[in-house]
């Protein structure tokens, strides 16, 4: 085998094996495209008054918030990422 049909081996090999991954993972990407539109479709803040909650709980919100959306370097919360 010539170095020109090597390649032409392994880049065939490479691509089929990509297909297969993706192929595999299609119903996960299909959810978590689901769920990101889903997310961005929610308000930022939820409806309702925050002075039905204590500090406390307010603190313990904003931390699971920061747990789920992840926070920039100065502390600020970022859409769409993932922590």
């Amino acid at each position: 085998m010539d170095l020109s049909a090597y390649l032409v081996h392994a880049a065939t090999r490479q691509m089929a094996e990509s297909d297969a991954m993706e192929e595999q993972f299609a119903g996960v990407d299909a959810l978590i495209a689901q769920a990101e539109s889903e997310a961005g479709a929610l308000t930022e803040e939820p409806e309702g008054s925050h002075e039905e909650l204590t500090e406390q709980q307010r603190r313990d919100v904003e931390a699971a918030l920061a747990l789920v959306h992840g926070t920039d370097r100065q502390g600020v919360r970022t859409r769409g990422h993932a922590a």
